[in-house]
């Protein structure tokens, strides 16, 4: 029985090629699709299941309040390491690390290398707990004496390449030119997905070696808390979290004061990939993007069921007489029902096997919004390929179940006694299938373009400061050298290209913050505000062109001796014109001058209160230079920064040169928005080409039963544009109903997304109607393909046909 319901299926899809096709494709885009999330999906949630015991690790994190603000700190004060060890009955045992992310230049066999972020100070029990398998060194004793280190396997290759792992164990490694280590170890790589990605573990007693090291790492303050100092707590079997938290919360509530409190929390291992508001190690997932991911993935495969429904129904017509005589023959609704969903089965199937095919494809189209260390041979894994099977059967049955209804409940007497066929399901529920997937695609495209437009905004909007045609160069950050800073300084504002130079701290407006907080005495009491601080020279103002609006600007000084002020920090402070805190006295120093308010940050934030002072020996790191613009008195800017680089390996031969435009700076900034756009854009192209299939697939179909109609309305008179127009109106009728639905359902989502920029693009019509436009020329232009044929057709072939 089942080979003879396997024979009639292939042979009814082969029958029904253009349809079948149609199907399929708009199957395995939408299979295609859901196999590429559920792949991210799964690699996403595997991280860090692996490690032993996880449901009883947690990470420690702080909260420090401060004057009214908040922050979010991945790190703990380091006395809160040795109470975690001593004082909690609740630990069964402690992890601490510290993120090597002072040392910049690492040697090994006589080749410089730089840090990659993922080097670590740590001890045996870090490497007991990710579970290293040790290739060569004693486990018990390579990370116990300072100066060593563990490597491992791939790093070790790229320090000493072809050298066996016998021989790396002694081999030594210079970092910044002044601690020399010895490799006691070497692991191999941890074969498992984990946020713990740290390839040289430095042994922690190395801290106390150097005292650069110790004032760095090892502060014994309780209110000096640094990101790098990473503490993991394993909690004793039945151990509750929270009462190992209040024991903690004892000690550091000691040592709060009015202005400043540290809150600390327990984050399970589990969580540590998603932690929102405390990072990562190296990169955090979004569960919210997974979410909107899942969302699309749904929708498009709905869009491909709605299309196979349709299609399916459409046609069923044409197989009435089948059911007719297979009922009469004997059949009974339920094999008719099994024939019908085995032949979805089927095509549900191929359409899966194809959808593997084109996944990478897909991975690669959609590459700037998944992650980067994606593994596509993850899709070749069993739990990848079970859950496609499973997919394919469940699409199967959703997909198949009401045509295979619609087909098996046709009368045998009914259709074997009528020539003309009858209609399969409802006309109205094709209808209101075909508006829904118009809905799904025209949301997309209005949202693609909102996004696109507030982009654009974003970009092109004025921040208040020059950001064309300057670029900057971090010097190396370690240098004391201020000196050769300004050596090279001086050598660049020398080149035919450079405008101006000025060697300061972060440029106007930064991805991050930068704050401190400044007391001002006005005589009645003494007010404390937290604003933004920029630091640079007296050539800072005049570059960025930011707008003078009283007093002066600031003098190149040593270390801070003025300040100049935004109008948002006057206002902060209680003066009422700019003129009036000219001369006033803040944290200490006068205030010289008040500029016009700048962007300090993206659209998304508010223009906070800002200062600016100049503090030459600590923070003056960059060099910002402003050029000359290309083309004038034959300035091309390849050669000023080709001379901007023999300036800075002259002075730095050792160190890697690079630098960075401000306006790609301020264009990165909005890397999420893009990487938002380029996913609509997909999904939009992906929504209307499934859409624009059903619809295509449900013009042939109709204008091939009409061919007679179309004829002897063209023998009366009726004119090419007629008939194309009887044949589209029908059509159009669910894209028009998509588009007034689609209006308020995209206006809400888009404004709310919208609400997340302070400066935002308005929602106008025209946006909405250009929506319109475009999904009615796309569906126009999909049925023109075979309106404009039949009504062009020649009466007397069709007729003599029919």
């Amino acid at each position: 029985m089942f080979k003879n319901y396997f024979l009639v299926a292939v042979r009814n899809i082969w029958r029904n090629k253009v349809f079948s096709l149609l199907n399929i494709m708009g199957l395995v885009t939408g299979i295609g699709a859901a196999l590429v999330v559920y792949l991210v999906v799964f690699y996403e949630s595997g991280f860090n299941k692996a490690v032993a015991d996880t449901d009883r690790i947690f990470r420690v994190v702080s909260t420090i309040s401060f004057l009214g603000d908040s922050i979010k700190n991945n790190g703990v004060p380091v006395p809160v390491i040795t109470v975690a060890k001593e004082n909690i009955p609740q630990v069964e045992n402690t992890v601490h690390f510290f993120i090597n992310n002072t040392t910049a230049l690492i040697t090994a066999g006589g080749k410089d290398f730089k840090n990659k972020e993922d080097i670590i100070f740590a001890d045996k029990g870090y490497m007991d707990m990710l579970g290293y398998e040790w290739l060569g060194g004693d486990a018990a004793t390579a990370l116990s004496q300072p100066l060593s280190v563990v490597l491992t396997k791939e790093r070790a290759r790229v320090y000493f390449p072809n050298t066996p792992i016998a021989q790396v164990l002694g081999k030594q490694l210079l970092y910044d030119d002044s601690i020399r280590v010895t490799v006691t170890g070497v692991v191999k790589d941890l074969a498992y997905d984990t946020d713990f990605w740290f390839r040289e573990m430095i042994s922690l007693p190395t801290l106390q070696t150097n005292a650069a090291l110790k004032k760095i790492y090892l502060s014994d303050n309780w209110q000096s808390i640094s990101s790098s100092t990473q503490l993991l707590v394993k909690l004793r079997p039945a151990a509750r979290p929270q009462d190992a938290l209040a024991i903690l919360d004892k000690y550091i509530s000691q040592h709060d004061t009015k202005d400043f409190k540290t809150v600390l929390s327990l984050h399970p291992l589990s969580d540590l990939h998603f932690d929102v508001g405390f990072e990562a190690y190296r990169r955090t997932a979004s569960r919210k993007q997974l979410n909107i991911l899942s969302m699309i993935a749904v929708a498009l495969l709905g869009l491909a069921v709605i299309n196979f429904v349709n299609l399916t129904t459409a046609q069923a017509s044409r197989r009435a007489k089948e059911t007719g005589i297979r009922k009469a023959i004997g059949g009974t609704t339920g094999q008719l029902i099994k024939q019908f969903l085995g032949e979805t089965m089927i095509l549900t199937l191929l359409a899966a096997v194809l959808a593997l095919l084109l996944a990478p494809l897909l991975i690669i189209s959609f590459h700037t919004f998944l992650p980067d260390d994606l593994p596509v041979t993850q899709l070749y894994t069993v739990p990848v390929l079970s859950f496609l099977f499973l997919l394919a059967v469940v699409v199967a049955f959703i997909a198949g179940i009401y045509p295979a209804y619609v087909l098996a409940r046709f009368q045998p007497v009914a259709v074997l006694k009528s020539n003309t066929g009858h209609r399969g399901g409802k006309v109205w529920v094709r209808q209101t299938l075909t508006a829904v997937q118009f809905t799904v695609a025209q949301f997309f495209v209005i949202a693609t373009l909102i996004v696109s437009k507030q982009i654009s905004f974003s970009l092109n909007k004025d921040l208040g400061f020059r950001k064309n045609a300057v670029l900057t160069v971090n010097t190396p950050r370690r240098d004391p050298d201020q000196a050769k800073r300004r050596l090279l300084e001086e050598r660049v504002a020398a080149l035919p290209e450079v405008e101006m130079v000025s060697l300061a701290a972060n440029t106007p407006a930064i991805s991050g913050t930068e704050t401190s907080i400044l007391k001002y005495n006005n005589g009645r009491q003494e007010v404390d505000k937290t604003v933004e601080v920029r630091y640079g020279d007296s050539n800072y103002l005049p570059l960025y062109q930011l707008r003078l609006l009283a007093g002066r600007n600031i003098a190149t000084t040593d270390s801070v001796r003025e300040w100049l002020l935004n109008e948002k920090a006057v206002t902060a402070f209680g003066f009422k014109r700019p003129q009036d805190a000219i001369g006033q006295v803040i944290e200490g120093h006068p205030v010289v001058g008040v500029v016009a308010n700048f962007s300090a940050a993206s659209v998304r934030s508010e223009i906070p209160a800002m200062a600016i002072g100049s503090d030459a020996l600590r923070r003056h790191r960059v060099l910002h230079v402003r050029l000359r613009n290309p083309g004038e008195g034959g300035v091309v800017w390849n050669n000023a920064i080709s001379g901007i680089e023999k300036a800075w390996k002259d002075l730095y031969p050792r160190e890697e040169f690079s630098y960075e435009f401000l306006d790609k700076t301020v264009a990165n900034m909005y890397r999420q928005e893009q990487r938002m756009g380029s996913l609509l854009n997909w999904c939009a192209g992906l929504a209307i080409f499934i859409s624009i299939l059903g619809l295509l697939g449900l013009v042939i179909f109709t204008t091939d039963q009409r061919t007679k109609e179309i004829g002897i309305r063209k023998v009366l008179g009726a004119t090419v544009w007629q008939v194309v127009r009887m044949l589209t109106t029908d059509f159009m009728k669910p894209v028009l109903v998509a588009f007034l639905l689609a209006i308020p359902l995209s206006w809400w989502v888009m404004s709310q997304w919208l609400q997340s920029f302070v400066y935002r693009t308005s929602l106008t019509w025209w946006v909405f109607a250009a929506g319109g436009v475009i999904m009615a020329l796309m569906a126009l232009g999909a049925m023109s393909l075979k309106t404009v044929r039949a009504a062009l057709s020649n009466p007397a072939n069709t007729l003599k046909t029919e």
